[in-house]
């Protein structure tokens, strides 16, 4: 059986015990049973707030079905939470993987011990289940009236005002890099905007002035190709199709139909790709 090895050591392990020390005892434990190691893959440092190089390659493995085993000394070592474990488990499982661990006498080669840990995979999901359950029914009981749920992003207006407006010779920020810039999502942002602006708080002047100011919101990416009037309506003519149009123009569909409407060649409800001149003629 090929199997993949795993290690780690946490914050306060450093200096006691080596990762390369924890994997010389599982390989001689697989070497011991007569498996093959076809990965080791180890990490170091507090699990939680650390970078887990090793646990992604793990999990690679896994996913492609490399290996048919993973040996690790502790679950502890594996997982951060019992939620992170159960998911663990239902991978390993949907793959076909086995799990050994030395230390805690867990072993799914085994049919008892796949047994025992086939059970305790389907208790321990279902008790994270109703721990998150009874979590949110403990954030839905608060003062009457208030909306059940977790509590609102705390969002600072002036902050928002400031960025959002380009107060203090800032260039204004676009919604979506405004609500990046608050740690907040972008409905967010534009329901507390809307509130401030009914409010009479917001004062969208001065931000179109802040932008023309400053030539306007920068925008990432490549610059769009051109499109040419004149090419368009021949394409569209010759072959009304929005696909052809746009593979020929090398533009995207979008752009295509949305200029097409512009000119006058393709009505906004209608259904067929024929173009609305020859349509006018047909009729």
């Amino acid at each position: 059986m090929l199997v993949a090895l795993y290690a780690r050591t946490s914050a306060a392990d450093l200096g006691l015990e080596a990762v390369e020390q924890i994997l010389a005892g599982l390989a001689a434990y697989a070497a011991g049973r007569g498996w093959e190691v076809a990965l080791e893959c180890s990490d170091q440092g507090p699990f939680p707030e650390g970078r887990r190089e090793g646990l992604r390659r793990l999990l690679g493995a896994v996913r492609s079905k490399a290996v048919q085993g993973v040996v690790v000394r502790s679950l502890s070592h594996l997982a951060r939470s019992l939620r992170h474990l159960s998911d663990l488990g239902r991978l390993l499982a949907a793959r076909d993987v086995a799990l050994i661990a030395t230390d805690d006498f867990l072993d799914s080669t085994d049919p008892g011990g796949a047994i025992r840990w086939r059970d305790w995979l389907e208790i321990s999901s279902r008790f994270d289940r109703q721990l998150r359950a009874e979590a949110t029914k403990v954030a839905r009981v608060r003062t009457p009236g208030e909306r059940w749920g977790r509590p609102a992003a705390v969002v600072n207006s002036l902050e928002l005002l400031t960025w959002w407006e380009g107060r203090g010779g800032r260039l204004p920020l676009s919604l979506r890099a405004l609500a990046r810039k608050l740690g907040i999502s972008e409905g967010t942002a534009r329901k507390r905007l809307q509130a401030l602006r009914a409010a009479g708080q917001v004062d969208d002047g001065a931000r179109a002035r802040a932008l023309a100011a400053r030539g306007g919101l920068r925008r990432g990416g490549r610059p769009a190709n051109p499109l040419d009037d004149a090419d368009l309506s021949a394409n569209w003519r010759k072959t009304p199709s929005l696909s052809a149009v746009a593979r020929n123009l090398r533009v995207s569909r979008h752009r295509v139909r949305s200029r097409l409407q512009e000119l006058g060649l393709l009505s906004e409800g209608t259904q067929s790709l024929v173009p609305q001149g020859a349509q006018e003629k047909d009729r």
